[in-house]
């Protein structure tokens, strides 16, 4: 007797004798039913199992298709802002994709995105004296990512070389290349 490789459903083998097939076709039907059980299926309407198979399979497409892609480009410049496919407000998490002038790729996500205020960084080690940390602050309000300023052009972007000089510096280091967001989403 041998195994199926999933569900480890019992069948017989070529060598198996033939007075050992009513075992094995009881243990293939106590594994079908108990695979049926999980469904919530009592066996008497074979048209509710397949309704509830129906009904999950629906829902597995809902899940998958709750992930829309907003923005989408690696060659963003590194000044201004982006803009979205789609208002942040509609979304109940975005995934920030975003990279630094040295090609260092990182991402976050964010959950309930609209008019939140979110700091993405990077950090690039090339020596004992070049290691440099940037960062750059986002302001998301609807369909629009942009530099996060706390007064008018004060703009909270730039880099600091933290083991060399220490210097710090303002400048664009960081872009975001894609916005994800993830739609508000119930199994129940």
């Amino acid at each position: 007797m041998e195994t199926t490789k999933r569900y480890r459903l019992p069948y017989p083998s070529d060598g198996d004798q033939v007075r050992e097939l009513p075992d094995i076709i009881r243990q293939q039907a106590e594994g079908i039913d108990e695979a049926l059980a999980g469904f919530d299926y009592d066996g008497t309407d074979p048209n509710t199992l397949t309704a509830r198979v129906a009904a999950l399979e629906r829902q597995l497409d809902a899940i998958r298709g709750n992930t829309v892609v907003l923005y989408n480009n690696d060659n963003t410049p590194f000044a201004g802002a982006i803009t979205l496919s789609e208002s942040a407000a509609n979304f109940e998490r975005l995934t920030i994709c975003f990279k630094s002038n040295d090609n260092v790729f990182g991402s976050m996500d964010v959950v309930n995105p609209d008019g939140k205020v979110i700091s993405l960084t990077t950090s690039f080690f090339n020596s004992a004296t070049n290691f440099y940390l940037k960062n750059r602050c986002y302001k998301i309000i609807g369909k629009t990512i942009n530099t996060y300023a706390i007064q008018p052009n004060v703009y909270q972007t730039g880099e600091a070389n933290v083991c060399g000089s220490n210097n710090g510096r303002l400048a664009d280091l960081i872009v975001i290349t894609q916005v994800l967001g993830t739609r508000r989403n119930s199994i129940i």
